[in-house]
């Protein structure tokens, strides 16, 4: 079974570049990018901890793609993506009113003037409020944000705050993700990892989410878990700890998964 299931993984990504009409950028050409002198100048300090050259060759990157950076925040990976598909490519940088709380000053600061022209934003537009094309996406992407799917409240001074009412149904989420990516396309999730049972609480309590619910709800959407990278995990992490505390901030384990879309639809593409 792992034969046939590996054999079918590297089948559905030579697929997805086969199908590419532009050739994927290699990682030295994503390293130009983060030296680029145009580059947001704060953004390159966490290029070390982030290893953006190595996450954005395993998503397969392309001249001319069309990009939607979900919960993209104060937009630090959209810039990335902004420049790696040129003025051919667009770039959807979509924060639901919850994630715009966190990255409205970040995001407006970095798109003012027209600076990056092919980008777009979605300001406080949930997920399943987004409106583009059907089958029109190349790649889906998401940066340390699935766990704020379930992120509802927090503690502040000793109150408790809430920060939705309740938590976003991911079935339709990533069903309206699914219908814009084009048969081909790609949808990767990197987060902190949670310790195995954790559940939502860990979302809530550390801003961690456990891989399994990730893998179980997007299987359940009907993407097809095609590979996993490594290049950001960490065996010293205790997956215990908030993941904003210095002595871990910036060095957690993290996964990193790309989903392909649903076998049925690859073969209405070939017949």
């Amino acid at each position: 079974m792992k034969t046939i299931f590996a054999f079918m993984s590297l089948l559905l990504c030579f697929k997805h570049v086969q199908a590419s009409h532009n050739p994927i950028l290699t990682e030295q050409q994503l390293i130009e990018i983060l030296i680029h002198p145009d580059r947001f100048k704060q953004d390159a300090m966490r290029d070390p901890d982030r290893l953006p050259n190595k996450v954005m060759t395993f998503a397969g990157i392309a001249k001319g793609d069309k990009v939607l950076d979900l919960y993209a925040g104060g937009g630090w990976y959209s810039e990335l993506f902004s420049m790696a598909v040129g003025p051919k490519g667009n770039v959807f940088a979509q924060n639901d009113h919850l994630t715009w709380r966190f990255g409205e000053k970040e995001i407006t600061e970095r798109t003012q003037n027209n600076r990056l022209p092919n980008l777009i934003r979605l300001d406080q537009t949930a997920i399943a409020d987004i409106e583009i094309p059907n089958h029109s996406l190349d790649m889906a992407f998401m940066a340390m944000n699935y766990h704020d799917l379930f992120f509802t409240h927090r503690q502040r001074n000793g109150e408790m705050q809430v920060l939705r009412p309740e938590i976003v149904d991911y079935k339709t989420a990533f069903t309206v993700v699914q219908q814009a990516l084009k048969p081909d396309g790609v949808l990767i999730i990197i987060d902190h990892t949670a310790q195995p049972g954790s559940g939502y609480s860990a979302a809530n309590d550390l801003h961690r989410i456990d891989p399994n619910i990730v893998k179980h709800q997007l299987t359940d959407v009907g993407f097809v878990l095609l590979e996993e990278a490594f290049y950001l995990r960490n065996p010293k992490d205790d997956l215990n700890t908030l993941v904003f505390d210095p002595s871990i901030r910036g060095k957690t384990d993290r996964f990193i998964y790309k989903f392909g879309m649903p076998i049925s639809d690859k073969n209405k593409t070939d017949q």
